[in-house]
């Protein structure tokens, strides 16, 4: 029997998969897929209409990186929308009556989610870890990236986080390391393994090497 966390995970999963004559909700679809895990912020920017070249101009404009088009698969970008910022702030239980809505991209001791949805189908891992590759090019913190694709006409979802590490001779800049894809999610028919994955990443579950309290940026990364 699933827990009641994983009921509510499938529940928010299939809540993302599109019903006959009906769309789901892009953004808030996946807001509460990540609340459901323990995972909000009120610190947003959310893309007018999740369009993908409003976004990549935004970006873009931001931190003067480019997209590479191609490792993007950026042809195939459906709709894309900055979720939140998880900050030290989020993480500690504290709030501020200042500026607790604005978006800190520069922020490095903090996490962005980030969806994007495809038009195309059956990507590999290495075209997903690619394209998380180059949006966590456009930030200097980690990006968590949620990626809706299909495969055989089936909606799915892949998350993918990369490990950064600071450059040894660059203290400002970051190394982008390996790419760490849950991939190919049924949100139709979410199978059990996927589950207690997702699961085990809830807030709720996770523990820290030293058994600390994940109470900020550090610890939550840890």
């Amino acid at each position: 029997m699933p827990t009641h966390l994983q009921s509510s995970i499938q529940s928010a999963l299939q809540a993302l998969s599109p019903v006959e004559g009906q769309a789901a909700d892009f953004r808030s679809g996946h807001l509460d897929l990540l609340k459901t895990l323990g995972y909000a912020s009120e610190k947003t920017m959310p893309i007018p209409g999740s369009d993908p070249a409003r976004f990549v101009e935004m970006a873009e404009a931001n931190t003067g990186t480019q997209l590479h088009p191609e490792k993007a698969k950026l042809a195939e970008w459906t709709r894309a929308d900055i979720l939140f910022q998880l900050t030290d702030d989020e993480l500690g239980g504290q709030s501020s009556l200042f500026d607790a809505s604005e978006l800190k991209p520069g922020l490095l001791q903090s996490y962005l989610f980030f969806a994007i949805e495809l038009s195309g189908s059956d990507y590999s891992r290495t075209a997903l870890s690619d394209i998380t590759r180059q949006i966590n090019r456009l930030f200097p913190t980690p990006v968590m990236v949620l990626i809706k694709h299909t495969e055989n006409d089936e909606p799915l979802l892949s998350i993918a986080v990369i490990n950064r590490r600071q450059n040894k001779r660059d203290a400002d800049r970051d190394v982008l390391g390996k790419v760490t894809i849950i991939r190919n999610i049924s949100l139709a028919q979410p199978h059990r393994g996927h589950l207690d994955i997702l699961a085990s990443f809830a807030t709720e579950n996770l523990v820290h090497p030293q058994r600390l309290p994940i109470d900020n940026f550090d610890a939550l990364h840890a």
